[in-house]
């Protein structure tokens, strides 16, 4: 009876490591839902984009139409870039960071989510910085995604307060619900419009409403927000793929999503079980990630009423997925934080 007892102590003893010991994973539970039966019978269209641009550009991370007819662009250099509507394209200016979301204020500024910086504003000549990243003092952690309202305030997301950038797969594996959205009305000033969200990402809004239109990556999902009150209501769910960047259509009323990647059953599967993700986090640590879901370009275009109306889907290739999309032009443009150039395809009636 002893040797059993001193086994089964063993066992715990080991048992109790692997789950909690060095290097173990911080597993939370998420339960979200699994990914709609109606969008998935509509996924095997694929649609061959009309060209692609500029390959030597790397990390196109947003694409934002300006307020003076151009299209401009975040790369993973630091730099901004504008293309008109001629195709030259121009340097801005380097944030000296890694400049992610992109937005104008009503005054026709460049405000900027720089994972690196923080919060910036381009004067024309420098960067002011409007709230730090932590690593220089600030609050800020993973600065994503901005949307400037019509009266100046800034609606922008700290994605992981657990993770920074370049970090995000942990975050994904750990299911890691740290985000936050925060209200930006001057330098320095700010207040928390909502936090606990699974990565959250892209951000844009309705200038007719005010209504805010946020993706929350890890469970497939896109909410729509208050910025007045901070009360979220849930858009849709069950999408095909993570969505990361958002872009709102005022011509058609369409909220555009970039989603880099399809959904993976079996990883959405373990974020209920966080003991047993613990577990299998100790057999990847040996055997390394599995196989991870395709990352065709693919977008999707949601009607304020939470109807999924468009799917676009491009051919699979060895590339990153998109993480950004926009229509500009009657064209949608797409680009992503790890892919070479520009991907374009014809906007669907």
């Amino acid at each position: 009876m002893r040797i059993i007892l001193i086994i089964i102590g063993v066992l715990g003893v080991v048992l109790g490591l692997a789950l909690y010991g060095p290097g173990s994973i911080a597993a939370m539970r998420l339960d979200i839902v699994p990914e709609q039966a109606a969008l998935t019978a509509r996924m095997d269209a694929v649609t061959e984009p009309l060209r692609t641009e500029r390959t030597d550009l790397h990390g196109a991370e947003d694409v934002e139409p300006g307020p003076d007819g151009n299209l401009y662009t975040s790369l993973a250099d630091g730099r901004i870039m504008m293309r008109t509507p001629d195709g030259q394209w121009l340097d801005v200016a380097n944030t000296g960071g890694r400049p992610l979301g992109l937005a104008f204020g009503p005054d026709g500024d460049l405000f900027v989510a720089d994972a690196l910086r923080g919060l910036l504003r381009w004067d024309g000549q420098g960067w002011e910085v409007w709230l730090a990243d932590r690593s220089a003092g600030g609050p800020l952690v993973f600065t994503d995604d901005l949307t400037v309202l019509d009266d100046g305030r800034i609606i922008l997301t700290d994605a992981s307060l657990r993770h920074a950038y370049g970090d995000h797969i942990m975050s994904f594996l750990e299911a890691d619900q740290t985000g936050r959205i925060l209200s930006v009305s001057a330098p320095g000033e700010y207040s928390v419009l909502a936090e606990g969200l699974a990565f959250i990402n892209g951000v844009d809004h309705d200038p007719a409403t005010g209504i805010v239109y946020v993706n929350e990556t890890w469970t497939g999902r896109i909410w729509s927000l208050n910025p007045d009150t901070g009360v979220m209501d849930v858009l849709v769910e069950g999408l095909p793929g993570y969505p990361d960047n958002l872009e709102f259509d005022a011509e058609t009323g369409l909220i555009w999503s970039a989603l880099p990647s399809l959904r993976s059953a079996d990883l959405d599967a373990l974020h209920g079980k966080p003991l047993v993700k613990r577990l299998v986090w100790r057999l990847l640590q040996i055997n390394g990630l599995p196989e991870l879901p395709d990352r065709p370009p693919l977008v999707v275009a949601v009607t304020p009423e939470g109807e999924v109306r468009h799917i676009v889907q491009g051919p699979v290739s060895p590339a990153d997925g998109v993480t950004g999309v926009t229509v500009w032009n009657d064209e949608l443009w797409m680009s992503g934080l790890d892919r070479d150039g520009f991907t374009i395809f014809a906007t669907p009636d």
